[in-house]
């Protein structure tokens, strides 16, 4: 497997090189010592453990332990090139500075100085004993060198310096790249709270704040509305028998939560110590968010999750009151539509069929009386009108259906929003389509829609897909959906392992709550560098029948 270098991988070897080329050439230069061969071959074997060094210490960089170890040999072996090649007067002195800059760079602050400190002892040591010829002291000996253990221990503060600040900027990359994880989780969060898996909202809330505060256990416990029905209270990481005793201990307490408007730090018999935030609409109380605290957690910590939490929870309200909302927009659109049809009908068609049973009582009375010719003339009259009053029917009937009248269709929206799609990124977007979708309810329309477009966007943005392909086969009592693309593809199990503990994968989790919530089966294969496949099948009608 061949590892990118970093820009401070490529920084060190540069240095390296260039330290060891300038002492190299000091040590050719230099008249004292062996022949100009032997110092050649000095030199060919010090390149070429120099490349292999660079190497270890880039594919090491993960395992710091086998790092310590390669970098301590790398000391010793410039130890004893040091004393081999004049000691404290050798031309390859400073070129310790490599693994003291690796070890100062890439490892702990502590192996860093005692890596330092032990070179500098060892090395003083081995050079008053073996190589002291003006019969310095020790102290001497320290003393006159110095420059050159203050060059070290300087470089160190340096390079551990830069390395601190490193750190910081890459925690604060991580910490912009984890707020835009968070606000891409609150687009889909707000993007998932629509009509048909609406009564999932508290779940999906839950999740969202174990992601975010990295918590283990929270819930979201609606209070009862009377008149309709309130979305189902909600828990992620108690178990299933434990959820009843949960929501009932809180259910014990509403008259409390009704008055209270800020944090609740509260202790639950049983289940231990919470921190609560009341969630309310404009116009009315609705529940409660609340995560488990754990004893470990400081003031700073707890500070945090109420920052997270009254976030959330006018999130959460907002999400409720656009919904409700919604339904309202729903229901006024659909009167006035009825009231619409009812004005048409009465105002062209009920008059036409009026005159129609007027005529024919009329006839039924008076057609004994009357001659052959005048009788036809009658029926005929009756026929004319017969077939106006169908003809304007039709037209009424055209004019409110989008696919008669030629007016933008489910299935042209979709197409059209996915050859924006290929045009935009050029991408190669197949969309094939069997059967109508024309008896098809709404709510089976705005869930395909958004999970067409999560999916596209996914293979595009994610999977970096050059073609995608979309096969939506639409029966009278079942959808069928395949999504295929040839991206680079994900190990599926590690997405929704890293979707518990961070706000990735929720474009999938999306997903499957709108195909579940439609009582329908979402089934997702991929593998790295195979691309990936989607598949949901929905039965037509089950949904309505769940919600009756």
């Amino acid at each position: 497997m061949k590892i990118k270098p970093t820009a401070e991988d490529r920084l060190i070897t540069f240095y390296r090189y260039f330290s060891l080329s300038l002492t190299s050439l000091m040590y050719l230069l230099d008249k004292m010592g062996p022949s100009v061969i032997y110092k050649s071959l000095v030199i060919a074997t010090l390149f070429l453990l120099a490349q292999t060094f660079s190497f270890c210490y880039r594919k090491l960089r993960s395992r710091p332990r086998a790092l310590v170890l390669a970098v301590s040999m790398e000391m010793v072996g410039i130890i004893v090139l040091t004393l081999f090649t004049g000691g404290f007067e050798s031309s390859f002195r400073l070129y310790v500075l490599n693994p003291v800059l690796i070890a100062a760079g890439s490892l702990s602050i502590y192996f860093g100085w005692s890596l330092l400190f032990s070179y500098i002892s060892v090395f003083a040591v081995l050079c008053y004993f073996f190589i002291n010829s003006a019969n310095r002291t020790f102290l001497e000996v320290v003393s006159v060198n110095g420059n050159l253990f203050l060059t070290l221990v300087l470089a160190v503060i340096i390079m551990q310096s830069v390395n601190r600040m490193k750190h910081q900027r890459e925690e604060s990359i991580a910490r912009a790249k984890e707020t835009m994880d968070h606000i891409k989780a609150l687009y889909h969060i707000v993007e998932t709270s629509s009509q048909h898996d609406f009564m999932n909202i508290g779940q999906v809330i839950t999740d969202y704040v174990v992601k975010l505060t990295k918590l283990d256990k929270a819930l979201f416990w609606f209070a009862k509305k009377s008149g309709e029905p309130a979305p189902q209270s909600r828990q992620t990481g108690w178990q299933q028998e434990e959820e009843q005793f949960l929501f009932s201990e809180l259910g014990k307490h509403e008259h409390e939560w009704r008055l209270q408007r800020e944090p609740i730090f509260r202790s639950l018999p049983g289940l231990g110590d919470f921190l609560l935030m009341p969630v309310r609409m404009s116009t009315r109380f609705v529940g409660v968010i609340g995560l488990k605290l754990e004893s470990t957690e400081g003031l700073e910590g707890r500070r945090w999750y109420i920052q997270q939490l009254i976030f959330l929870s006018e999130l959460s309200a907002n999400i409720l009151e656009r919904h409700e909302l919604g339904v309202i927009e729903n229901r006024l659109i659909i009167t006035n539509e009825q009231n619409r049809i009812a004005d048409e009908m009465h105002d062209s068609v009920s008059q036409s069929l009026f005159g129609i049973v007027y005529a024919t009582h009329s006839l039924k009375e008076t057609w004994k009386k009357m001659t052959d010719s005048e009788l036809e003339e009658q029926i005929e009259l009756i026929h004319d009108s017969a077939t106006k009053v169908a003809k304007e029917l039709r037209i009424t009937i055209y004019s409110l259906s989008s696919k008669k009248s030629g007016g933008p269709t489910w299935l042209g929206m979709v197409r059209s929003h996915l050859q924006s799609l290929s045009r935009l990124n050029d991408v190669d977007i197949e969309f094939k389509i069997t059967g109508d979708d024309f008896s098809l309810p709404y709510p089976y329309h705005k869930a395909l829609y958004r999970i067409i477009s999560e999916a596209t966007g996914n293979a595009i943005r994610h999977g970096a897909a050059s073609r995608v392909d979309v096969e939506l086969s639409l029966k009278p009592n079942w959808i069928r959906l395949l999504i295929c693309d040839d991206g680079v593809g994900f190990d599926t199990d590690l997405l929704w392992i890293e979707s518990e503990d961070s706000a990735s994968g929720l474009g999938m989790k999306n997903m499957q709550y709108l195909t579940q919530s439609l009582g329908g089966d979402f089934q997702l294969s991929s593998n790295e560098n195979m691309g990936t496949r989607i598949l949901i099948s929905i039965p037509v009608g089950v949904a309505e029948l769940k919600n009756a």
